[in-house]
């Protein structure tokens, strides 16, 4: 025993690595009906995320026809290549071989976390210093918690492509931290291009970008002030000549040129492996016009069950233009904290989205971790059950009354929608929390004498 101590002591990111794969290698050989089971529940996979959808795609590629002329087929279309190269997932080497290649995504993506940790972006950038840095969560806490979070560990078992965004996007925030341009652009760009959503993040995390990059510039001139770290911003007051550091709005202008340069590149790669150009409406307008209204854990497909044609436009403009009105103010309000911009646009991204689901919702919880010094300041710290009650119990009950309505014919759509009504409220709950812990804890910096005290909006 004390010998997995120390192996853990001296390597955790392997060994958290390593339990996590073999807890999902474990689960496909253990139950090897539970991946086929998950690939079809609501809750895990949508019509733009499914691997059984993928398949279909798969199975009109390979025989050369155009998998985006049915309309069923709404998914990137580099995965067609990539996945058939695979045995069929309908064999036990096919599936096992899925299972782990979303493994290794699942890793991959909790190694991003480890080092964004690592990068401290959550408690300090150039004029922001957290006053709770040392109670920032330790990088193999934050990685097992996204590896042992049981959303992650079904979606990975369910194998939706929203692993792959998620993982792309979680790469893009740390090179983002690190002021890396080119790749934080090219990962963006390839969640944008996998699902149309992660576009909303690119003013946050081109602020963050932006400020990585701050930090590269302030390090690199520390060695010639004397001292072998980057300027600290403790008081939040600018120690630094600024004149030293790039202009704002061209480092943005470039990233953004670099974004969607890349993004045009993986169109056209595309085009290369399909005969025409159907796969543009069929995988970026769909979630735009909401063609398909499977039942998801989200807020639009009810809503727009029950809408009246005529009014279907506006209504779908009003639901983008809601997620749309966070990016911006969210990359302003938190320059100081770009991070926090970030991770809170996630949560928005991951309540509000068309086809909301689980993974989605289970990457964000696990990032969420990286602003844990804050936790203390929200209620939902000092009242958790609450809130974990009723993250729990939609959890449990979701699946119970999706059975009512499809299967049983006990109950109808309101039994699921009322349900989902709860879990997005739970989850709505955390993220008003975090802003308020996040706003609270650059207050604190300003006003030091205010600690602890309670503040209320006249």
């Amino acid at each position: 025993m004390e010998s997995l101590r120390q192996v853990y002591h001296d390597h955790p990111r392997r060994v958290l690595f390593f339990a996590a794969a073999t807890l999902r290698i474990s689960l496909a050989i253990a139950f090897p009906a539970l991946p086929d089971l998950l690939t079809g529940r609501v809750e895990i996979s949508s019509p733009v995320n499914s691997f059984k959808r993928l398949q279909e795609g798969l199975f009109l590629y390979d025989r050369g026809l155009d998998p985006y002329d049915g309309g069923i087929f709404h998914q990137a279309p580099l995965f067609l290549p990539l996945f058939s190269l695979l045995p069929s997932s309908s064999s036990w080497l096919g599936q096992l071989l899925t299972i782990i290649i979303y493994t290794l995504v699942d890793i991959v993506s909790a190694n991003s976390l480890f080092q964004i940790v690592q990068a401290e972006a959550a408690v300090r950038s150039t004029t922001f210093l957290s006053p709770r840095v040392a109670r920032r969560w330790q990088a193999a806490s934050v990685s097992a918690v996204y590896l042992f979070n049981p959303f992650t560990v079904l979606a990975c078992l369910g194998r939706p492509t929203t692993v792959f965004t998620n993982s792309f996007t979680l790469i893009s925030i740390n090179h983002a931290c690190r002021g890396n341009i080119a790749t934080t652009a090219f990962a963006l760009a390839l969640a944008s291009f996998i699902s149309l959503h992660p576009l909303l993040l690119l003013p946050p995390v081109a602020m963050l970008c932006y400020d990585g990059y701050c930090q590269k510039v302030l390090f690199s001139q520390a060695p010639a002030r004397g001292d072998g770290n980057a300027p600290p911003a403790g008081s939040g007051k600018v120690t630094f000549d600024r004149r030293s550091l790039p202009p704002l709005l061209p480092f943005l202008l470039i990233l953004t040129m670099v974004f969607g340069s890349i993004l045009a590149m993986l169109l056209g790669l595309s085009r290369l492996f399909l005969p025409s150009w159907n796969f543009v409406p069929a995988v970026f307008m769909t979630p735009l016009t909401l063609p398909d209204l499977t039942p998801n854990p989200g807020l639009w497909w009810y809503f727009f069950i029950e809408m009246f044609d005529a009014f279907r436009e506006f209504f779908l403009g009003v639901f983008w233009l809601h997620m749309l009105s966070y990016s911006v103010p969210f990359a302003l309000r938190f320059r100081r904290q770009p991070l926090a911009g970030v991770l809170l646009m996630t949560g928005v991204i991951a309540v509000f989205q068309p086809y909301a689901n689980a993974g989605d919702v289970g990457a964000w919880l696990s990032a969420l971790c990286l602003l844990g010094h804050v936790f203390e300041l929200t209620s939902t710290y000092r009242y958790s059950f609450p809130a974990l009650a009723a993250l729990l119990y939609a959890t449990l009950l979701g699946p119970a009354f999706h059975h009512l309505w499809i299967y049983a014919g006990s109950g109808n759509a309101n039994f699921f929608y009322a349900i989902t009504l709860v879990w997005n409220l739970a989850l709505l709950i955390l993220l008003t929390d975090t802003i308020y812990a996040v706003l609270r804890d650059e207050w604190e910096l300003d006003r030091p004498e205010g600690k602890g005290k309670e503040v209320r909006q006249m």
